[in-house]
């Protein structure tokens, strides 16, 4: 039985919080309407809009400190993010994916991307692993554990990852040894250590070398034989400066490649992306493997191999 995914391809607005999250709530219900959904999908920095990068570097940690939020269901009126993610799980029976989102954990932030069940409760929790210099230099701490869950009604295991992530081959190795059959990650633009930035000629909006992110996207979904959704969208300017930023939605399968006729751009705002995918014929988790991959994804981002102090 395939899974169904609805990806929300739309537009972010720079620390507009309330706009973000009644825009969210309202195509969240326009997308479960029109077509049958298990997994909603919605793009990075859902609510606040994406930080490093997009705010002067000296101001960058501060706002970071600003939009943290406690994610635990002990302390959902914390998160902003988790409330409303809870609602439309709940309202809708659905499972969504939302992140990242900046979270504190005692003395440490991280970009971490939550995943909520049909019944509004918080199934799991993804905290970036491979951070940029930029987001290491702000004060974001790298995660060092991958999230694979499974969606019951189809028995199909879904991977997490975030942006960066996809440039290091054992982060998204680590979610097919544990079983993924299709890895589900979000991505706006941002100083990647590997992907080249630019702006558009023709108004200036910053982007990433679509053909190198699709490069990336095509091995990573042919080496490790699982299917992948990269969710894009667009970013606004606060104090009404129009769009500075702008992703595609990306598809790809492990036979064919990234579907070139299924990729969704700017004239697509606003649009759902449903996607459909059936599990792997021969997908076993290889947890022998796990503790390696583990290891090796611990370290990425870390300072002299410093042991990370648990939340607390």
């Amino acid at each position: 039985m395939p899974l169904r995914i609805a990806v929300l391809h739309t537009r972010i607005r720079l620390g507009a919080r309330r706009t973000n999250t009644k825009r969210f709530l309202e195509l969240a219900a326009k997308a479960v309407s029109d077509h049958p959904v298990d997994i909603l999908v919605l793009p990075a920095y859902p609510v606040t809009g994406p930080i490093v990068g997009y705010y002067p570097d000296q101001k960058v940690p501060s706002i970071l400190k600003g939009f943290a939020e406690r994610i635990s269901e002990s302390e959902m009126q914390l998160s902003p993010t988790l409330t409303m993610v809870s609602k439309v799980s709940e309202e809708y029976g659905v499972y969504v994916i939302a992140g990242p989102l900046v979270e504190r954990a005692g003395p440490r932030l991280y970009l971490t991307t939550i995943v909520v069940g049909p019944n509004g409760r918080l199934i799991g929790k993804y905290r970036k692993v491979a951070l940029t210099r930029k987001e290491r230099e702000s004060g974001l701490t790298p995660g060092k554990d991958v999230l694979v869950f499974e969606v019951g009604r189809t028995n199909v295991r879904v991977g997490v990852f975030v942006d960066e992530d996809i440039n290091y081959p054992e982060v998204l190795r680590s979610l097919s040894y544990n079983g993924a059959d299709v890895v589900i990650g979000a991505m706006l633009p941002f100083q990647s250590n590997f992907i080249r930035m630019r702006s558009e000629p023709s108004n200036g909006i910053l982007t990433l070398d679509y053909e190198q992110v699709m490069e990336l996207l095509d091995v990573r979904t042919r080496e490790n034989g699982f299917s992948a959704v990269l969710v894009g969208g667009a970013v606004e300017g606060s104090n009404g400066l129009g769009y500075v930023a702008f992703m595609p939605t990306i598809m790809a399968e492990p036979e064919n490649g990234v579907i070139k006729d299924r990729i969704r751009l700017f004239d697509d705002l606003d649009l759902p992306v449903y996607v459909e995918v059936d599990k792997a014929a021969s997908r076993e988790p290889k947890d022998f493997l796990y503790p390696l991959l583990r290891s090796l994804c611990r370290n990425s981002g870390a300072k002299g191999g410093e042991p990370e102090e648990e939340e607390l």
